[in-house]
């Protein structure tokens, strides 16, 4: 009699011990082959909306519109619908019934990839609709009183960085307008925490209440730091640029960095 010999036990243990160990070789490389496609999205959508505050800007002799909210990341919902049109992406449907536009987040923030329609008709938690949308990029745009002064605290750090309410400005292509969401929230334990919590952004938010995910930075490198982030200039050109060079520049819970 002939019979078929099969695997033995050990010889299975190897092939799935090969196996995993291609698996954790190959990983860290999908992973960052994964990030450099999301930085490229996100930087092409960068670019379309400085495309679209240039348009704006050229309706009305260089001016800019004035920024929203506290968080550099709320866009009042007229300036989102007049982006829209300038990039060709003109509601069919009235406004508060606009699908979400995927430009207005950055593909590698996972909490805007799962409450992204919350976020994008924001409601109070009271109930009522904003007068803007929480979207999921920072606008350096000025916010000015009927005087025409802003009245937005003055960035902090170095650079003497200033917020944009012109097109018509020296050193254009210096001067931020449009960068990825780098946030961290201070409360957490100093010492394992030093610049705050970069994943898990709990001040001013309820914990999540509201939309369930904590908010969070767009590009990780853990959930210590940031991994950096892309930088929109209003003379329409985009840059990356790593954490190590981004400073804490306004508000304190959170802490918005660029």
């Amino acid at each position: 009699m002939s019979g078929r010999k099969g695997f033995t036990l050990i010889e299975l243990l190897v092939v799935i011990a090969v196996i995993a160990i291609l698996l954790a070789i190959l990983m860290p490389a999908l992973s960052k082959v994964r990030d450099t496609a999301n930085r490229s999205a996100c930087a092409s959508n960068i670019r379309q909306h400085l495309f679209g505050l240039i348009m704006y800007a050229d309706e009305y002799d260089g001016k800019l519109p004035s920024g929203a909210g506290g968080w550099l990341w709320d866009l009042d919902r007229d300036i989102v619908r007049q982006l829209m049109e300038n990039i060709s992406l003109e509601p069919s449907r009235r406004d508060e019934d606009t699908p979400v536009q995927d430009v207005f987040y950055c593909p590698s923030n996972l909490t805007h990839k799962r409450s992204r329609e919350r976020c994008w008709d924001y409601h109070h938690p009271s109930g009522s609709r904003a007068s803007y949308r929480v979207t999921g990029y920072f606008w350096l745009l000025d916010t000015l009183n009927n005087q025409g002064d802003s009245v937005r605290p003055n960035i902090r750090g170095s650079g003497n960085k200033q917020w944009v309410s012109t097109t018509n400005m020296k050193r254009a292509a210096e001067a931020e307008l449009v960068i990825d969401v780098t946030l961290s929230d201070p409360t957490f334990p100093a010492d394992a925490y030093p610049n705050g919590n970069f994943a898990q952004i709990i001040a001013g938010s309820g914990q999540g209440a509201y939309t369930g995910y904590y908010d969070t930075t767009s590009h990780l490198r853990s959930d210590k730091e940031g991994a950096g982030g892309n930088i929109g200039f209003v003379a329409g050109h985009v840059k990356w640029r790593h954490f190590e060079d981004m400073e804490r520049r306004y508000g304190n819970t959170p802490t918005h960095w660029w």
